[in-house]
């Protein structure tokens, strides 16, 4: 049975006036969009041994819930999501993909341990690499993020211990309380961690990342990036809020990255340090920003800059850092989203001590793409590649829209249409385990082609899934900028 949604014919031939127009409608034609260069966002950059990117649109790593059970293996709608995705010399990196069973700390995430993963994952890579992009995979151990619950799950077959870090600190909330997750058992208070042992647990913990890398490369990634972010196990080693360790992992900014290092190491020895990333979310924790499970630092500027000068040295890939800019209770409102409005903290910060490709995530919109990508394509005070997550979820031809707007920008708006519209996203989704909210959004290409007339299971595997109608429309200039819910409200409608 077919997965394409097939829109009745009121949907093809219905006309809506400008502000409820469809996706497709007053854009630039496809084929046209390979003329000009509007921003460096779409010059080409070479990314360590991984390949030459066409353009600089990223999919970033994310957190979604859609593996099969119980072997937690990259189900058929992963092949399609990452599939829709793919573009000809684009990047785009996998959801944060378990080294172990002692990591699972969320129902359905993959794992990338296990020969069965290693084969569904092969059939990710292959969807990705059939439309000419690059795929790599984010190798992933959450420590005390884990709930000790996890350790019964039926892939757990080492009998690992869930809920592990550098030290014995829980996860507690603003109120000192113990913080509150989500386990298959429904929600539960976080435990308090076991502390790593440096002789056993360390040794071993880097021959599961080596695994895991070796695992990816058999299902023919195009790369691995090491996870050492938002308050995640390696990162739980960084910050001395979480490290209260007084052995060589712990105590000084040498020690506390040690990890990080001997992490990477391992991971050399299966796949180059050309084909290898990193990931950091540096924060302001002492001044009150934003933190990542309340993985707090005395002087975060300290520690981070230590680790980035370490991975400098290291003939990396590239470098991917998280600008810690959102606000949790507007995170699904991208109108008024204040988090779009920040202003870039790390880059200003660190991007003088990495020489390699550095990569910014975190809150970016159309506009603040256009601004933050401007200048000329040597410019190293800029990030070399932006990153794209919850608006890539809602629009798998995310290049394809920005480029039209950036063209927008770039030429006044003189001679262009109007920019093709965003399908905005609905985050109830983002961690369902189902097609909705994954696989059906809507894309240029595929309202075009229903204009033509109703796909069929012969038509191009992207579009199976899609749905038209479905989801709100947001204009990109208008993210971020406070707007009326009722501004926001068209449906994509043709």
């Amino acid at each position: 049975m077919t997965l394409i949604a097939r829109p009745s014919a009121s949907y093809r031939h219905h006309r809506y006036p400008h502000h409820r127009r469809s996706l497709a409608s007053h854009a630039p034609p496809l084929h046209i969009m390979k003329k000009a260069v509007p921003s460096k966002l779409f010059r080409p950059l070479k990314v360590g041994a991984i390949g030459t990117l066409s353009h600089r649109v990223v999919l970033a790593p994310l957190t979604r819930n859609r593996a099969s059970e119980p072997g937690l293996v990259a189900s058929p709608l992963a092949v399609q999501y990452y599939r829709q995705r793919a573009s000809e010399g684009g990047l785009l990196i996998t959801e944060a993909t378990h080294i172990s069973s002692e990591s699972l700390a969320y129902p359905s995430t993959p794992g990338i341990w296990s020969v069965e993963q290693a084969e569904g994952w092969k059939k990710v890579t292959s969807a990705v690499h059939e439309k000419k992009g690059f795929l790599v995979c984010q190798l992933w151990h959450t420590g005390r993020v884990a709930h000790p619950d996890y350790a019964s799950h039926p892939s757990n077959t080492k009998n690992y211990q869930t809920c592990v870090s550098s030290s014995a600190v829980g996860i507690v909330n603003r109120h000192g309380k113990p913080g509150k997750t989500v386990t298959y058992g429904g929600i539960k208070p976080h435990g308090v961690p076991s502390s790593l042992d440096s002789k056993t647990d360390i040794p071993r913990l880097c021959q599961d990342y080596k695994l895991a890398a070796q695992r990816a490369m058999d299902a023919g990634f195009d790369g691995v990036e090491l996870h050492a972010a938002h308050g995640y196990l390696i990162d739980q080693f960084l910050n001395n809020g979480t490290n209260q360790r007084t052995d060589e992992y712990g105590g000084s900014v040498e020690n506390r990255c040690r990890l990080l290092r001997e992490v990477l190491d391992a991971i050399f020895e299966v796949c180059p340090s050309e084909r290898v990333g990193v990931r950091l979310s540096p924060h302001d924790s002492p001044n009150g920003g934003n933190t990542y499970y309340g993985s707090k630092d005395t002087n975060p500027d300290l520690i981070y800059r230590h680790a980035i000068q370490t991975l400098d040295r290291l003939d990396l890939a590239y470098l991917l850092l998280t600008e810690p800019r959102w606000v949790g209770k507007h995170d699904d409102t991208p109108e008024n989203d204040p988090g779009f409005q920040m202003p870039l903290m790390n880059l200003e910060k660190f991007r003088q001590d990495y020489h390699g490709v550095m990569i910014g995530a975190g809150g970016f919109t159309p506009s603040s793409s256009y601004a933050a990508m401007g200048g000329e394509p040597s410019d190293k005070n800029q990030y070399d590649a932006l990153a794209f997550g919850r608006w890539f979820i809602s629009n798998p031809d995310l290049p394809l829209k920005l480029e039209c707007f950036h063209q927008h920008l770039a030429s006044g708006s003189v001679g262009l249409p109007p920019p093709p519209l965003l399908n905005r996203y609905e985050r109830d989704t983002f961690y369902t385990r189902d097609a909705g909210g994954y696989i059906d959004y809507p894309s240029l290409e595929y309202e075009t082609f229903c204009e033509m007339g109703s796909p069929t299971e012969n038509d191009k595997l992207e579009y199976q899934g899609m749905e038209l109608g479905k989801y709100t429309l947001l204009e990109q200039e208008n993210v971020g900028t406070s707007l009326k819910t009722t501004e926001t409200q068209s449906r994509s409608k043709l």
